[in-house]
């Protein structure tokens, strides 16, 4: 399964800013993801941007403090080359729908019509893609509301919900509200495929329940079992036990929350890993430098430490 991160799509402008038309002089999103493809298009190459409301209406969105270039046209009825972005075309009905609506305005003026990802099957249904990117694929504006959920395992805990501070990790009456109350972070649309948390069994109908409440629909939910809460806590095998269940599934992606555990899973498993902490995708053939991050962090931590317990020894 490809994983498209943020950067990727900030970083795949960056590289195909030359490709687009040079006397284009305004951007218009397809709502949603497109807008925001367009609206990064826009302010990289300091142009006009609007919706496809806004194209009917004649309405640009504000440009807030940005200083417009000489060129800048005033209104939408001026725009002579538009450019229709939406972030990537999949069956092609989105795009359709807006080459329809485009068309019905009887705009004077030219129209490029840009995805940034395309299929191998439909790129020819655009005038521009600027990468091919096959199915299964998941974006991270969107990977909580996709059908490929089915096919990943997900983290509870820094990803559906807030993580337990301190004190409310004491394994008692605090941590049972915890569970109870948790501020959902990000929920799913789209049911997924196997939850996989730490939290230990005898937890398992408040987390149940918690689930139920917020709509999350899965089709198992494996947790810790077998051992207390101080074993789980000296143990500290949180992500050898996570890399076990997502090795004996067929899911192609794990969704987690901290770094260095979804460094330590990928390791492991060989399979991709999406880290929700630092929204980076962990995979096999890229893990080194991650490796050596944790290792200059880990060291870093181990100096600071020995800094504060030699001052304290020296007092």
């Amino acid at each position: 399964m490809k994983f498209v991160t943020f950067a990727h799509l900030n970083q795949t402008i960056g590289a195909n800013l030359h490709r687009l038309p040079e006397d284009m002089d305004l951007v218009v999103g397809v709502p949603r993801s497109g807008l925001m493809a367009a609206v990064l298009i826009a302010l990289q190459k300091n142009l006009p941007v609007t919706d496809l409301e806004g194209l009917a209406e004649d309405r640009l969105k504000p440009a807030g403090t940005t200083r417009p270039r000489a060129s800048w046209i005033e209104s939408v009825s001026k725009a002579r080359h538009v450019l229709i972005v939406d972030d990537s075309i999949s069956t092609g009905e989105a795009m359709d729908r807006a080459r329809a609506h485009v068309e019905s305005l009887g705009l004077n003026a030219r129209v490029t019509y840009l995805a940034l990802f395309a299929l191998p099957s439909n790129f020819f249904s655009v005038d521009l893609y600027f990468e091919i990117i096959n199915h299964p694929r998941l974006f991270e504006w969107n990977y909580m509301h996709h059908w490929a959920l089915a096919h990943a395992c997900v983290d509870i805990d820094g990803v559906l919900c807030e993580d337990p501070g301190r004190r409310e990790n004491d394994d008692g009456p605090r941590y049972r509200q915890f569970l109870e109350q948790a501020a959902p972070r990000l929920l799913p649309t789209k049911p997924v495929g196997t939850v996989v948390t730490s939290r230990l069994g005898k937890y398992r109908a408040l987390t149940e329940d918690w689930l139920a409440r917020h709509g999350v629909e899965y089709g198992e939910l494996v947790m810790l079992e077998g051992v207390t809460a101080r074993e789980r806590r000296w143990g500290g095998g949180h992500a050898r036990f996570k890399a076990e269940v997502y090795a004996s599934t067929p899911h192609a992606l794990f969704i987690e929350s901290s770094y260095a555990q979804a460094v330590e899973i990928c390791q492991l498993t060989e399979r991709p890993v999406f880290s929700v902490e630092h929204s980076k995708l962990i995979e096999p053939e890229g893990i080194a430098p991650h490796l050596r991050t944790l290792a200059r962090d880990w060291r870093i931590t181990t100096r600071q430490v020995a800094r504060k317990l030699l001052s304290r020894l020296q007092r």
